[in-house]
């Protein structure tokens, strides 16, 4: 059986930071003045400073996000959750359960099936939580967790 990688999504990031970069020039084209051939930007502008700063923090966040390059592998045996600076292995067989979760904050009809996945493991207090939306191909890696957690579940009652 192969690998599967699903990647970090960073869509959100570029995104948000396009359509601030693109506020941010239309304001300023309607806020500027044209005279003969020269353009004056308002610079004293209290909104140009506020659109600036989502604009960095987008930025960061971005280059945050891009220099971490999270990702999950899941393999036969094991699942890998891998960033740039480390990697932690999980073994099928050290996971105790597998919950999923919805977003309790929206209305049905604007939730996805999955939002959480929780991962009770020997020798952790604490759930081990991951956000599927925040991954590529959600669908396939929430059917991923699934297969896991019928594979456990059909084990324990043996």
């Amino acid at each position: 059986m192969k690998e599967r990688i699903y990647k970090y999504k960073l869509d959100f990031y570029y995104k948000s930071l396009i359509i601030y970069f693109v506020t941010l020039i239309i304001y300023i084209l309607i806020k500027g003045r044209f005279f003969h051939a020269s353009f004056e930007v308002v610079v004293k502008d209290p909104i140009i400073y506020i659109i600036a700063i989502f604009i960095i923090f987008f930025l960061t966040m971005l280059l945050a996000n891009t220099i971490r390059a999270r990702e999950i592998i899941i393999g036969e045996d094991k699942i890998i959750f891998k960033n740039r600076f480390g990697q932690r292995d999980v073994k099928i067989t050290e996971i105790l359960a597998i919950r999923f979760s919805r977003e309790k904050r929206r209305s049905r009809k604007d939730r996805s099936d999955v939002r959480y996945v929780k991962l009770r493991l020997t020798g952790r207090k604490r759930l081990f939580k991951i956000r599927l939306n925040d991954y590529q191909d959600e669908v396939e890696l929430a059917n991923e967790f699934s297969i896991i957690s019928k594979n456990i579940e059909t084990k324990k009652n043996k």
